[in-house]
């Protein structure tokens, strides 16, 4: 469902949101009235049953991988239909649409982190080659060959380990 549809659909009450991003990216920007389960807490711990969803429902992440994830786990867990949002939270935030920010939560997000550690880590590998061994040439690469995997597949088990790390966890 495109942004501007799921926009009126809001307007008129008759869709139920559910965004399955980390508890931090929620807080940092969600669409109003949106309900946050982490996908895998959704895929693990039964967080979400069909009665609670009321309405129909559309799923929500940042880009749409983990919407379609949270689809096809919800459709063949409990066959609900659903939809997600074409382009996650980067085309509702182009779209010029509303965001509501949780006050009190800071942070620097899951995919800011990935960045930087696989940054330091190329960095390392690079200068300890220069200084020490060739081999070391094998961290850059095996970093370099990680993000590679994650851009074809949309997985990326450094942002799941770094999302089960307790300042990425926010406590109720």
């Amino acid at each position: 469902m495109k942004a501007s549809e799921l926009h009126a659909r809001m307007e008129r009450g008759d869709v139920e949101l559910l965004d399955v991003r980390t508890e931090l990216e929620f807080n940092q920007g969600h669409l109003p009235g949106a309900r946050n389960i982490p996908l895998d807490r959704l895929q693990a711990d039964g967080s979400f049953t069909p009665e609670n969803a009321a309405r129909p429902l559309c799923i929500i992440c940042q880009s749409g991988k983990r919407a379609e994830k949270a689809l096809a786990h919800l459709q063949s867990a409990f066959g609900i239909e659903s939809c997600i949002l074409e382009g996650g939270m980067n085309a509702w935030q182009e779209s010029g649409r509303p965001v509501q920010k949780n006050r009190g939560t800071h942070g620097i997000t899951l995919i800011r982190q990935v960045q930087m550690i696989i940054g330091a880590a190329n960095l390392l590998g690079l200068a300890l080659a220069w200084h020490i061994s060739f081999w070391w040439l094998l961290l850059p690469a095996m970093t370099s060959l990680g993000l590679l995997m994650a851009g074809l597949t949309g997985f990326c088990g450094l942002a799941v380990l770094l999302s089960k790390m307790p300042w990425n966890r926010i406590e109720h």
